[in-house]
């Protein structure tokens, strides 16, 4: 029940929202190691931090890319 087949969800929207995540993670650990190697302190200090605002990041691209298609679907549609 959990792992239910949606037929709505949109693959590719999906595998897009992963990768802008992916990158945002790499890109915060890498300005938070510098930060803690080249001045002795973390700019972000909590891991939960950075993992919601990865998580606020796939949602949000997500839900635009959705929207967008939807947009576009219509346009298409007149």
């Amino acid at each position: 029940m959990f792992f239910k087949h949606n037929e709505k969800i949109k693959k590719r929207n999906v595998n897009i929202a992963c990768w802008c995540t992916f990158i945002v993670w790499a890109v915060l650990l890498l300005i938070n190691s510098f930060y803690e190697f080249f001045l002795d302190k973390e700019l972000i200090t909590h891991s939960f931090t950075i993992l919601v605002v990865g998580l606020v990041v796939f949602f949000v691209v997500e839900a635009f890319l959705n929207i967008y298609d939807r947009k576009s679907e219509r346009s298409r549609n007149l």
